[in-house]
């Protein structure tokens, strides 16, 4: 079952996650279970790498935003075998030489096993077929990508014309192994690692598990230029998986990392897309784009707010009324009165989830609790800058001081007061966060938060 508004969560994809700090994966899941109507994660994506099993961690009480999401039907999880667990279909990748597993793997099927969800199906076997035709036809072109800015700060261009030499084999290689093991034509990236790690570090190195291993042992022993044209190589990779992907179970696709080259790589998309679009004879609309600006709380923040407070997000009616003006503006993108209703929404409703996280973290971004004697205020000193703290630490010691010779409560709580005050200015847990909405981007704040007007 498809879901026509639901995004690919791109930044889930655990091969990719050599490029994907901890930081942007937080980012990209708070912000998209925040603004994006529905969020697609494939199986594999729960169980390869390790920030999703990070995020699990963060909360033992099993209310994760992801669990909150699966229970509640805005997370749809996407599985290649009907009627399986996922803990049964991590049995099924592993014995069918699949790779780059998180160690907690097992832990983590078990728990999401634990959580009820309804989950659709996809293809494993098209999705590597889809993979693979357009792996071959972008990196096995004889001319480079054009890069829309004309910026290269990657070198993109200098790997495109090194890798022309041993592009060909490799992917022709690649092919005729995965498409062994799937027993129809497609490519893996599990072979594709393979194939590339023979080839850079020979043919006896053992089986490689990820590529952030295989980018390692290349970077120690063979150069830091051949490890920099395996990253972008494997950039442009994951990219086009994560692509193809949300083709396969017909969602929106985002990147996790923007650069030039990844740019091209769309622009390349949208010109076969165009040509297409031509011969249909689609009539062209000029491409205006409204810029809004808005608070959001910040990831780091976010952890410490349990799944519980985003249903509440979720249920409230700003969020009713900001998916309904969506919906509407999707529809009709050109529409004026349709846009305009969509902004006043979105603003409304970042307010009330400023509001709903201010109520569970505090205005400065923690937990409230009563501060009830001046050493109490050490946590808090040591957030903000080093001016202030020493500002701060002679202040408090006087507030010390004067507890000791008269009441422990009034200097010490003026004095807490005056603190929080100060610190405020310089700790807080929202951010500016600026939305581009228009006909062509959809309305994106990020790259890889990005909800598609189709």
């Amino acid at each position: 079952m498809s879901r026509p508004d639901s995004a690919l969560f791109a930044a889930g994809h655990g091969f990719y996650q050599f490029a994907i700090t901890r930081a942007s994966f937080d980012r990209s899941l708070y912000y998209n279970l925040l603004l994006q109507p529905s969020l697609a994660i494939p199986d594999h994506y729960f169980l390869q790498g390790r920030w999703l099993g990070d995020h699990l961690a963060e909360y033992p009480s099993r209310d994760s935003w992801i669990e909150i999401g699966l229970r509640n039907g805005f997370v749809t999880p996407y599985f290649r075998r009907e009627g399986s667990s996922l803990s049964e279909l991590l049995a099924l990748m592993e014995g069918s030489d699949r790779r780059g597993f998180s160690a907690e793997a097992q832990r983590i099927a078990e728990r999401i096993d634990r959580t009820p969800f309804t989950a659709s199906y996809w293809s494993s076997l098209d999705n590597s077929a889809l993979f693979g035709a357009a792996l071959t036809s972008y990196l096995g072109a004889e001319q480079a990508p054009m890069l829309e800015t004309g910026l290269d700060p990657d070198d993109f261009i200098g790997f495109w014309n090194r890798s022309r030499a041993w592009i060909g084999q490799e992917l022709a290689i690649a092919l005729e192994r995965s498409s062994s093991l799937l027993g129809s034509e497609g490519i893996l990236l599990s072979q594709l690692i393979q194939v590339s790690g023979e080839r850079l570090l020979g043919g006896d190195r053992g089986r490689i598990e990820n590529i952030s291993e295989l980018l390692s042992q290349v970077k120690s022993q063979v150069g830091a230029t051949a490890e920099r044209d395996l990253r972008l190589y494997y950039t442009c990779a994951c990219e086009l998986y994560n692509r193809s992907l949300a083709n396969t179970i017909l969602t929106a696709g985002n990147s996790p990392r923007w650069e030039p080259f990844v740019a091209a790589m769309d622009l390349w998309r949208n010109n076969l897309l165009s040509g297409e679009a031509d011969a249909g004879g689609a009539v062209d609309h000029p491409d205006e784009l409204i810029d809004v600006s808005i608070r959001l709380p910040r990831p780091a923040h976010l952890r410490s707010v349990s799944g519980d407070v985003l249903l509440a997000i979720r249920r409230s009616p700003a969020c009713e009324r900001y998916f309904e003006a969506l919906s509407h503006w999707r529809r009709t993108p050109t529409d004026q009165m349709l846009r305009d209703e969509l902004v006043d929404s979105l603003r409304r409703y970042s307010g009330e989830i400023m509001k709903h996280v201010g109520n569970e973290v505090g205005v400065l971004g923690f937990r409230p609790h009563f501060i009830s004697k001046v050493s109490d205020l050490g946590g808090i000193v040591e957030k903000v800058p080093g001016v202030v703290q020493g500002f701060l630490a002679v202040g408090a010691t006087a507030g010390a001081a004067a507890a000791d010779t008269s009441s422990p409560l009034i200097p010490a709580g003026l004095f807490s007061l005056f603190c929080l005050q100060v610190a405020a200015k310089y700790v807080s847990p929202s951010e500016k966060a600026k939305v581009l909405i228009s006909r062509r981007l959809g309305v994106r704040m990020r790259a890889d938060i990005t909800v598609s007007h189709r």
